[in-house]
């Protein structure tokens, strides 16, 4: 007399109760690999968007006249790295999406705060010109 076998489904692993193995009704299958595929997409999100953001801060720093924009380029530098992480690592679109307009933004503020420093250099530059005789 055999014993009945028991329903197709999910079984815990008799070698290791903390994987399941699958009785599809004749044969048994290996034990089911963990899902990790939305904590890395949560990983690389979080990781994205600390790297962005905290570039995004470096590159809104204020600058002097002694000092330049040298700070602001680093924080530029540092959201790039993070919207090519987005992109290399195959982050969801939104964040893909949120770490090129935080680029952009960046840049731009960048460029705005060059062409400030340009202008004030060239204002003292005049005036010590201008006086001499």
């Amino acid at each position: 007399m055999t014993a009945p076998s028991p329903a197709p489904g999910w079984y815990p692993d008799p070698s290791d109760p903390m994987k399941q193995i699958y009785w599809d009704g004749t044969a048994w299958s290996g034990p089911a690999a963990p899902d990790n595929s939305s904590n890395r997409n949560r990983a690389v999100a979080i990781g994205v968007c600390v790297l962005v953001g905290v570039g995004l801060v470096m590159s809104m720093q204020s600058v002097s006249l002694l000092t330049g924009s040298g700070p602001v380029w680093t924080g530029v530098a540092v959201v790039a790295a993070g919207t090519a992480l987005a992109y290399f690592m195959r982050a969801a679109k939104g964040v893909r999406v949120i770490a090129a307009v935080v680029l952009a933004l960046s840049v731009a503020n960048a460029l705005y705060i060059e062409n400030q420093l340009s202008q004030k250099r060239n204002e003292i530059t005049h005036m010590f010109n201008h006086d001499q005789p």
